[in-house]
């Protein structure tokens, strides 16, 4: 029986059967009973009324939601569940790449496996291996709701997120996502865990109301000794783990098209640019950019990603330049502030290379929130060849609780 059917049986057993003329009977009662009749029919029509759409509403629309993946990269043995056939399907090359999941399906990976699905638009993720997570019944359409049984669940929000929830369970506290970030959620037989790379997370063990903020490189550990919730500050090996993340940033041939084409409206360094890119360790660091028309000004701008949590390491961002030469022009000038959500740097520097070494060097402080022009003059009496612009972030100089941050750029000139 489906639950359409169930909830119509449970409406027919609550409806009552009133007399084929009810109003013959009620001329032979008396005035009071005929008012107390009345009555009680004026409030239980609308009860019954009420509570058959209630039922409606529980047994089958939110019994119905939808989680529309895209299933992505995977290695080894990935499987999913149905709750309508009770079977699991492994997935293989042949796999649709586009599936609608619902509530009570279920994700898995075996030992040796890992996968990468996205919900379009909104979140990526991987399911790490030996993890199985389950889908959950929302509300609402902007919710999303999982149930990680066991292993990790690594998660990087969309641009497009906007106003969804996201809420994870584990067996020890339940974590809500809201807003941009990227997170790593563990659970196993021993505590759960949740750490936050960018973004923030809240956590609440069940049935209390009293919440913890994971904030940007912090994670919070929970065991069955029902502890107090507190975050720390990520340790080396934690933050190399949660980084895994990163992994899921996919930059589509259309996009990096659209980022040459703002690059040159970005200022007039762009008319000596012909690449630029990011530098970084793996696993020393990190760096990301990208151009965007800011909605109001229609102005484009640069942010740029960094991430320098070990102690000596540098990321950054290079433009590679053409036909740039120091004693034909006087100074390089740019407009800059830190993102408003994110720590702000003490300095950073801009470094000016030929293909040997570093002819110029400026250092760019102080940063705040606001934005602030700076100006640095050449003066180079003889031909100076440039090849490289260079932004460098490093550990030793950005500030010890500063190592994860955003700033944007505007107005690159060269004068």
């Amino acid at each position: 029986m489906s639950t359409e059917e169930r909830a119509e049986l449970k409406v027919e057993k609550l409806q009552i059967k009133l007399p084929a003329d009810p109003g013959i009977q009620l001329k032979n009662l008396p005035k009071k009973g005929r008012h107390s009749v009345l009555m009680v029919l004026f409030f239980l029509v609308p009860a019954i009324i009420l509570g058959a759409s209630l039922l409606l509403f529980l047994f089958s629309s939110s019994a119905h939601f939808a989680y529309p993946f895209e299933l992505g990269r995977f290695s080894g043995t990935a499987e999913i569940y149905s709750h309508k056939t009770k079977q699991w399907t492994t997935v293989t090359r042949r796999s649709h790449r586009q599936i609608i999941l619902y509530a009570k399906d279920r994700i898995r990976t075996l030992s040796d496996s890992d996968l990468d699905f996205r919900i379009p638009n909104a979140l990526d993720l991987r399911l790490k291996a030996s993890s199985e997570m389950e889908l959950m019944k929302t509300r609402y359409d902007e919710e999303l709701k999982f149930k990680l049984i066991k292993g990790g669940l690594l998660g990087m929000t969309d641009d497009q997120f906007g106003n969804r929830k996201l809420e994870v369970t584990t067996p020890r506290f339940n974590a809500m996502i809201q807003n941009q970030g990227s997170f790593l959620i563990q659970t196993g037989k021993a505590d759960s865990s949740a750490a936050a790379l960018s973004g923030q997370i809240i956590v609440k063990a069940p049935r209390s109301r009293k919440a913890v903020l994971i904030k940007p490189l912090e994670i919070l550990t929970q065991d069955d000794k029902n502890a107090p919730f507190k975050a720390k500050r990520v340790n080396y090996q934690e933050w190399k783990t949660v980084g895994e993340v990163r992994d899921l940033t996919v930059v589509t041939a259309e996009k990096v098209a659209e980022q040459i084409d703002l690059r040159k409206k970005a200022g007039t360094l762009f008319k000596y640019v012909f690449d630029e890119g990011v530098f970084f360790k793996p696993n020393w660091g990190y760096a990301e950019r990208e151009f965007y028309e800011d909605s109001e000004s229609k102005q484009v701008m640069l942010r740029i990603d960094y991430d320098v949590f070990p102690q000596n390491s540098f990321s950054g961002m290079y433009f590679k330049t053409r036909d740039l030469d120091l004693s034909k022009v006087h100074r390089i000038s740019f407009d800059v502030k830190s993102d408003s959500q994110k720590p702000i740097p003490s300095q950073f520097r801009i470094e000016l290379k030929d293909q040997l070494a570093t002819v110029r060097g400026f250092s760019v402080k102080p940063i705040s929130k606001e934005w602030k022009h700076y100006t640095f003059e050449f003066n180079a009496p003889k031909p100076v060849s440039v090849g490289e612009v260079v932004f460098v972030f490093e550990n030793s100089r950005i500030g010890a609780l500063n190592t994860n941050g955003t700033i944007h750029v505007k107005n690159l000139m060269i004068e």
